[in-house]
């Protein structure tokens, strides 16, 4: 909304950043322009809720255009409604106010289009070009719309030998319009950039979570269950339907299948893609046997009944939601959870001024309800990957050379997820906390004008209680009960008095983060991995400074699932909270080996040894050579 709102005042588009003072001169390939016009101009007219109301109405065209879609091929109701309803518990986590809104609405469109054509000859194909018009001034994902319609003009030339005069006109049209953004040939950079993130060695890919491998998610929840059966049954149903699919079925499928897995983020490509080919097959493999059999038709309508009235409780409450690791919520306008309303808020009532460090995840907000230009915010093609390996660098005892840096009198975070630079600020002289609540936490300057008083972590180290969710009964109230997110607040609040600790590696932990450490251990010596990460994971929640949780969580990650750049950063976590961690730099040291980094891995080798470990010893002798 903010470049929104400066191309409506400005009547032109951005070329370089405009909302940080890090990265000012790096060039903003800004084909979002136009969604973020319109999104501003909703919230201009009606505000935050009408931006709400806004996003529901464009999810309720997409499942419209996925109707009709599936009226093209005759699909029955019965399959539409049951895949509509899956496919929505698919995706639910990316309906929102972002720019692939209209990716999702434009990529069924242009499919529409094209299985209109491909199955009755009706042409529609002239509105190919006004789609792709919208799009390559909306999102960078454009490109699926001309590779899609490629893919379909590839397919009709190998099945009738022959090419479709009328669409590859209307595609090379499309290509053509593609040109008409206000950045000409340079728009079709940003799509090529975007690439870059999907690669595993790619930093992004590495730390932000909509970039990971759907495979590499520590825990699956419904709709990732219902994704794996989406694409087995999808896979299934072609083998057995495979004399009625053509060349663009299969090809469509396997296309969007593998980045599906590869990230997480490209989920809803894929469901999008695959609705009507897997409810076709369905309507074929069920013809005459299932959907004519009226025994059959009652119970399926009651099930379609009661699913939606059983799940509906859920979604107003907002159980729904955490247990689906959804930051979505029932009701419309903003969402002072996800977003740090209040910590704003107190900075401008209380004119707080000065350069701001802040984490990635706060940035786009500060920039849009602050006046002064922030550090980092989500847009990553602009931030590039120079600027976030400073902040990963600052994780690892790095924050007080990025604040003698970039010199700012504010610091705003997530301190859940960037959790060292409290235990680094709470040892940096001329720094103290001035603002707390359930995600925020606000640190000023001595050399900050400001006279606010500091707060006092020590009063919240008290509260230290978890629901308690072990049982089948008290998760599945769960799933109904509003969530009682002061006690959240409170459990979190307690969590940063721990981060704030004089002397942490003293800090006496927990009973229950003991047993859960524990049991994570007995879990891992039996095998039992999932388990073992998930009982770690729960001690370092109740204790974000637990070390050997830390250091052993990085063992399994390594040993047990290969996933070495997560050790690597469990790793870099138990060093930052302990530097004389020997059984952390032997552990990272082995993940460099197996990385065949040798000189990373004899660096940290030698450390180790260095801190007592005398494994490290033996590992040296071995694999590296004597100076």
């Amino acid at each position: 909304m903010k470049y929104g709102k400066w191309i409506s005042e400005n009547h032109q588009v951005p070329v370089t950043d405009l909302s940080t003072y890090t990265v000012s001169q790096h060039p903003y390939i800004d084909l979002h322009w136009l969604f973020q016009v319109i999104l501003y101009q909703v919230f201009r007219i009606a505000g935050y809720s009408g931006i709400s109301l806004f996003i529901c109405l464009l999810a309720i065209l997409l499942s419209l255009m996925m109707m009709l879609r599936n009226k093209v091929f005759s699909i029955p109701l019965p399959i539409t409604t049951v895949g509509l309803l899956v496919a929505f518990l698919i995706i639910d986590p990316r309906i929102t106010p972002r720019p692939e809104m209209f990716t999702f609405l434009f990529l069924s469109g242009s499919m529409f289009i094209l299985e209109l054509y491909a199955e009755s000859r009706r042409n529609l194909l002239c509105l190919l070009p006004v789609i792709m018009l919208f799009w390559c001034n909306m999102h960078a994902l454009f490109v699926l719309g001309l590779a899609v319609i490629f893919i379909y003009l590839f397919s009709y030339t190998i099945q009738h030998k022959t090419v479709d005069r009328k669409l590859f006109l209307w595609g090379f049209i499309s290509l053509l319009v593609c040109f008409i953004n206000p950045y000409g040939i340079r728009g079709f950079s940003l799509p090529l950039e975007l690439l870059t993130r999907f690669d595993p060695e790619n930093i992004y890919n590495q730390h932000i979570q909509e970039f990971m491998p759907f495979l590499a998610q520590q825990h699956f929840v419904v709709r990732d269950y219902l994704f794996l059966a989406m694409i087995g049954v999808s896979l299934l149903f072609t083998v057995l339907t495979w004399r009625n699919r053509k060349f663009h079925d299969i090809v469509l499928l396997l296309i969007f299948v593998l980045p599906a897995l590869g990230s997480v983020r490209n989920i809803p490509l894929f469901v999008l893609v695959a609705f009507p080919l897997l409810c076709c097959e369905t309507a074929e493999l069920t013809a005459g046997v299932i959907f004519r059999n009226r025994t059959f038709q009652r119970f399926l309508f009651w099930i379609m009944i009661i699913l939606p009235i059983a799940i509906a409780p859920s979604l107003l409450t907002g159980g729904w939601y955490p247990a689906n690791r959804s930051f979505n919520k029932a009701g419309i306008g903003i969402d002072a959870v996800h977003q740090p309303v209040k910590a704003t808020q107190f900075i401008t009532d209380h004119h707080l001024e000065g350069r701001i460090l802040n984490s990635i995840g706060y940035g786009g907000w500060l920039s849009w309800t602050l006046p002064q230009p922030v550090f980092i915010d989500g847009r990553l093609e602009v931030m590039q990957e120079s600027l976030y390996r400073e902040v990963t660098a600052s994780w690892a005892g790095g924050l007080q050379a990025m604040v003698n840096r970039y010199n700012p009198q504010l610091i705003i975070y997530n301190y859940l997820k960037y959790y060292p630079w409290t235990q680094q600020l709470q040892s940096m002289p001329g720094w103290r906390p001035v603002y707390l609540d359930g995600d925020a936490v606000i640190f000023t300057s001595d050399t900050n004008k400001s006279v606010l008083p500091s707060i006092d972590p020590a009063r919240f180290a008290s509260f230290n209680s978890l629901p308690n969710t072990a049982s089948a009964s008290s998760r599945f109230l769960d799933f109904y009960r509003i969530p009682d997110q002061n006690s959240v607040d409170m459990l979190h609040m307690a969590l940063f008095s721990r981060q704030m600790h004089s002397d942490i590696r003293v800090m006496k932990t927990s009973p229950r983060a003991i047993a859960f450490f524990n049991a994570a251990n007995t879990q891992f010596r039996n095998g039992e991995v999932q388990g073992a990460l998930s009982c770690y994971d729960s001690a370092i929640l109740l204790n974000p400074l637990y070390v050997k949780a830390y250091n052993n969580r990085g063992i399994l990650y390594a040993e047990s699932l290969k996933e070495y750049n997560k050790a690597i950063a469990d790793f870099d976590t138990a060093i930052g909270i302990d530097p004389t961690c020997g059984d952390a730099f032997l552990g990272r040291g082995t993940v460099y080996f197996y990385l065949h980094d040798m000189q990373k891995a004899c660096r940290d080798w030698h450390s180790a040894l260095s801190f007592g470990n005398v494994q490290a010893s033996h590992l040296i002798g071995l694999h590296c050579p004597a100076k």
